[in-house]
């Protein structure tokens, strides 16, 4: 007997709520082709055809970030999107494979939130060191803080990262830019996690320089642009998407905010923008909350921080 052809999946409208202004642009002038390079429940990231950078669907309930759209639905993986599927901008929506077609009509537009003042570097000392204390009480076990895996390995990697962490951070403090290369090299890959939590760290270690930076600056930056060149192939396409954009100064909503809460002269208290920004996966958000406070000490520490300064961006 022969067998039955697997029944057609029903094509799915989705509207995007909100995304990144580039990426809505290229949708918009039908300026956009990819293949998805992984699905999850949560987040569709898709590598574009014309220079393989990934930019990322994610469902309403995460924060918007950079080459992102947040999309009004629960489940992507619910829809049937795989890895493979062909993906082309047209007529002001996203087709997926005959699977899905995302609306951008209405969109909002994002785009990450920069620092309009600074405050005193003894005020952000201060801010620094209850933060931290925060995230040692009530970040998530994984990589920096131990207790997910009681194992030899788990051990040795929190060392490692420590090590590489506490290392860079004095590299940077004293403008050695060879030297915290080399730091950043041992924690580029190192740790658990989709996003490896010594990428996590680096990712907001470089949000944090670049957001709070001049903007003339960051052309110059020589550390950046050297995370940027080994991460290429020191880590995944997903981590390496991250700090590149880090180190550019864009990076997810959530994180940008914590880091104006914490170096702003008239931010709300912290405590709010980091609980949000621990909440961002696994141990994600602890990793990319204890970069964010290495990298605004890292200012301080060489002299960069420049109180009152307000024309970066």
């Amino acid at each position: 007997m022969p067998a039955w052809p697997a029944p057609m999946r029903a094509h799915v409208t989705m509207q995007a709520r909100s995304g990144d202004g580039a990426f809505l642009a290229r949708v918009n002038g039908a300026a956009f082709a990819g293949v998805v390079h992984s699905a999850f429940r949560r987040a569709v990231n898709i590598a574009c055809l014309s220079n393989g950078e990934l930019h990322t669907l994610v469902t309403g309930d995460l924060d918007d970030g950079p080459n992102s759209l947040v999309v009004v639905t629960e489940d992507f993986l619910a829809i049937g999107i795989c890895q493979g599927d062909s993906v082309r901008a047209g007529g002001g929506s996203l087709a997926i494979a005959g699977k899905a077609m995302v609306n951008v009509a209405g969109a909002a537009v994002w785009r990450t939130p920069v620092p309009e003042t600074q405050c005193a570097a003894g005020l952000l000392r201060r801010r620094l060191a209850e933060a931290e204390a925060a995230i040692w009480r009530n970040g998530t076990p994984g990589g920096f803080i131990e207790g997910m895996a009681d194992t030899e390995v788990a051990r040795l990697t929190t060392r490692m990262l420590h090590e590489g962490a506490d290392g860079l951070a004095l590299a940077l403090g004293r403008g050695d830019t060879d030297a915290a290369l080399a730091h950043a090299r041992r924690l580029l890959g190192l740790g658990p996690g989709l996003t490896p939590s010594g990428d996590d760290f680096l990712t907001g270690l470089l949000a944090a320089r670049a957001l709070c930076r001049r903007q003339a600056d960051l052309g110059s930056d020589a550390f950046a642009h050297g995370v940027i060149r080994l991460a290429k192939s020191a880590t995944n396409p997903i981590a390496y998407a991250a700090i590149a954009k880090a180190a550019r100064g864009e990076v997810r909503d959530r994180v940008a905010r914590l880091i104006i809460a914490l170096g702003s002269a008239t931010a709300e208290p912290p405590s709010q923008a980091l609980a949000q920004v621990l909440a961002i996966g696994s141990s994600s958000g602890t990793e990319i909350a204890f970069g964010v406070i290495r990298g605004l000490a890292s200012l301080i520490d060489n002299g960069e921080w420049d109180h009152g300064h307000q024309d970066r961006h």
